[in-house]
């Protein structure tokens, strides 16, 4: 059974009406492969077939996954966590955690987002262990006063 067919069947409307819908709704192409449970080049390759390509809007769709924002001309998403917050959650762990166990422990927010911020994971911690230094340093100079 092609999957012309198979789409047809599932949906009691012909393959044009079934990708139109979806268009319709504001899915992509992408979304609407996955709807249909098709891999998302074999859904395209027939929806250019059938000259359907025109119908999806690229400038308002839904993506295929919902928990990533679409990336295009939206710019830089806004920053949650501010940098003296992720080096806070830092410093509560020792100088030399690695990354990894640190995905491990499935702390808020993931090194990935260490790196982004800082250049690198080493770097991070680098910068979150100096100013606790430094921190630490000024204390005992009040605290001898």
């Amino acid at each position: 059974m092609t999957i012309i067919h198979q789409i047809r069947k599932e949906f009691d409307e012909p393959f044009r009406d079934v990708v139109a819908g979806f268009a319709k709704m504001g899915y992509s192409q992408t979304a609407a492969a996955s709807a249909c449970d098709v891999a998302r080049s074999t859904f395209q390759y027939h929806v250019q077939r059938f000259g359907l390509c025109k119908l999806f809007n690229r400038s308002n769709y839904i993506p295929a996954c919902k928990s990533h924002p679409r990336k295009g001309n939206e710019g830089k998403r806004k920053q949650v966590y501010s940098d003296e917050t992720l080096l806070s959650i830092l410093r509560k762990y020792s100088i030399n955690i690695g990354r990894d166990y640190f995905n491990f422990l499935q702390i808020n927010p993931c090194a990935s987002t260490y790196i982004k911020r800082f250049g690198s994971w080493k770097e991070a911690k680098k910068i979150a262990h100096k100013e606790s230094d430094r921190k630490d340093t000024i204390c005992q100079q009040v605290t001898k006063k």
